[in-house]
């Protein structure tokens, strides 16, 4: 459970030691066969039931947990999502909102009462959620945070099969960087140098061993030569890379959910364009760890206590979609995205009717780390898919 990088970060407490190693030796038992992809163990890691970081409610979210999500920093997300809402219902596609993996209910707080302001409920809200613990925390903070009329209108699930869909939005924030990733090394663009990362353990702690990359990751790895053209190759070789294996299931299973009803889907999260995630300088890759607000690389620190994710490659999101049947009617940064909707006018608003200077201040702090640069507005992207319900 030691960093052994050379970084510090704080003990866990007794009760978070002992459930670390409870899943520590749950996944060792599952390498009495040999190493498994990385892929497994970030998915054990982060969504076992019992003792996964996201699946036993591990997560903290906000100033005082592991990172903070834009909609905790600010309601002016939120009020970015309500301007695509009213867009949406000006279109016509249907009355209800799906939220994908819903945090600690923030945004759906938000949401929720700034559309019953504006007079626009959707007819229901469904949060999609397959960790029992959060949807029960989620429960608790919205039962808490809205009135029953409000509260009513809500449902939980835990399988795209259920989701008896009617049409609508749907809204997926920082969802697809937290599903499980392949690791892998590779001289970029040459995928015949590519070399599968497994994850073994040696006694005392997990450790990478590499392996023949398997035929679908392999063709994975060659699309993604194929859209980075011709790299520079980085002087020390080969570098580490990761790729998400799960994207075309997922659109499939979402195709499959929202059949037969048109609907608009809002991807947020922090990532880029290919050939930017995979440049030659980017020799550790995209992986992040967080630990009570610390980030670092190390995905064998802590196992179930810290987060775990990578950075989204939207032209493989976009490809993903396009196989499952859903248009791509935009992407662009998180800065973009809400200089164009309605948001500027009501920062504005909110700072003339602001009674003192410190409120000023905090209004346009929590502005400023939406859109700018140096915050979260390159890092993080927007894209807006369309879906005619025939997929």
């Amino acid at each position: 459970m030691t960093a052994g990088q050379g970084f510090e970060l704080p003990t866990p407490d007794a009760a978070d030691r002992e459930k670390s190693l409870a899943l520590i030796d749950a996944l060792v038992e599952r390498m009495t066969d040999g190493p498994v992809p990385f892929s497994d163990y970030m998915a054990t890691v982060l969504y076992h039931p019992r003792y996964g970081y996201y699946g036993s409610g591990q997560v903290a979210f906000g100033p005082g947990g592991d990172f903070v999500t834009a909609p905790e920093r600010s309601a002016f997300f939120t009020d970015g999502i309500a301007y695509e809402w009213r867009q949406a219902q000006a279109a016509e596609p249907g009355e209800e909102i799906l939220e994908i993996g819903a945090g600690s209910g923030r945004l759906a707080i938000d949401l929720l009462t700034r559309l019953a302001e504006d007079d626009r409920l959707p007819a229901r809200y469904t949060i999609l959620e397959i960790a029992p613990a959060l949807a029960e925390r989620q429960a608790a903070n919205l039962r808490e945070a809205l009135p029953p009329a409000l509260f009513e209108r809500l449902r939980w699930i835990d399988d795209w099969a259920v989701l008896d869909w009617h049409g609508g939005m749907v809204i997926a924030n920082e969802v697809l960087d937290a599903m499980p990733v392949e690791r892998f090394r590779w001289v970029p663009g040459r995928p015949e140098t590519a070399e599968r990362l497994m994850v073994g353990f040696d006694g005392a702690r997990f450790r990478w061993e590499r392996a023949e990359p398997q035929p679908a990751l392999r063709a994975s790895i060659e699309a993604i030569a194929a859209r980075i053209g011709t790299p520079i190759v980085p002087p020390q070789g080969a570098v580490l890379a990761e790729l998400n294996p799960q994207l075309d299931a997922w659109f499939a299973e979402m195709q499959r959910a929202l059949a037969g009803h048109s609907s608009w889907i809002y991807l947020f999260d922090y990532g880029s364009h290919t050939a930017d995630i995979y440049r030659a300088d980017r020799d550790e890759g995209t992986l992040k760890c967080h630990y009570r607000h610390l980030a670092h690389e190390d995905p064998f620190v802590y196992p179930g206590l810290q987060d775990i994710t990578a950075w989204v490659d939207f032209e493989a999101v976009a490809q993903a979609a396009g196989h499952a049947g859903f248009a791509v009617d935009g992407e662009r940064s998180q800065a973009q995205w809400l200089m164009g909707t309605d948001v500027p006018q009501q920062v504005e608003q909110r700072l003339l009717a602001a009674t003192d200077m410190a409120a000023q201040t905090r209004l346009a702090q929590e502005f400023r780390e939406l859109v700018m640069p140096t915050e979260m507005g390159e890092r993080f992207r927007v894209m807006r898919l369309r879906f005619d319900g025939r997929g």
